[in-house]
């Protein structure tokens, strides 16, 4: 006697003993079922794939308008010594500090990250001879301007570097620190996020 487990029984019972009838009407059935299936699947359009889930991002100026402006004092410290020691390879006196003209770097540094610009006229039409007074005694001024994006401001050497690189390779702001003329020089350096303004404003004074 030959015995079948009771789910193999059923399930043989549903394919072998049901109704012919029955079956084509079934079949018409999971037929009309599969079809309509189908038919909503190539209706609805497919998700993008990973690479294309983007999230929104808001518009760039909005967004450095939302963090605060702050001083890069350690950076500044870099490139003024960066700055003398170039100079003095190429035989030439190193300069001074000016905390006047500190300030004067500084200040044109937030202006831009604050108004969202980068050159050497301000959006009001200003070149460094309108916006920084000739002080008594002061003969010759010049500036240099950086901006970077993305660097890791707590890299303060590195950064340092960065800059005075992008200076050295540029031969109207190479002739600025290799200049004779100049005696003093204000660096100011400052930050919203990770985007970055720096100002070299160079000052000689005394006699030509």
């Amino acid at each position: 006697m030959l015995l079948i487990p009771k789910d193999r029984y059923y399930f043989s019972f549903f394919i072998f003993h049901f109704p012919r009838a029955a079956c084509f009407r079934l079949g018409a059935t999971f037929f009309t079922l599969a079809l309509s299936a189908l038919v909503m699947v190539a209706l609805v359009p497919p998700p993008p794939a990973w690479g294309q889930w983007s999230i929104p991002r808001p518009a760039e100026g909005r967004q450095s308008n939302s963090a605060s402006i702050i001083t890069l004092q350690a950076v500044e410290e870099a490139v003024f010594v960066m700055t003398n020691e170039i100079r003095q390879q190429h035989g030439l006196p190193p300069l001074l500090k000016g905390e006047t003209f500190r300030l004067m770097a500084r200040d044109f540094s937030t202006d831009m990250l604050r108004r969202n610009y980068f050159s050497h006229t301000d959006p009001d039409g200003r070149s460094l001879t309108n916006r920084v007074p000739m002080p008594r005694g002061v003969h010759l001024m010049g500036e240099n301007i950086w901006t970077g994006n993305g660097y890791d401001i707590t890299q303060t050497k590195r950064l340092a570097q960065m800059i005075m690189v992008g200076w050295m390779n540029s031969s109207g702001h190479r002739a600025n620190i290799l200049k004779k003329g100049y005696t003093h020089l204000g660096v100011g350096v400052k930050a919203r996020g990770q985007e970055i303004r720096a100002t070299q404003l160079f000052i000689g004074q005394g006699e030509d």
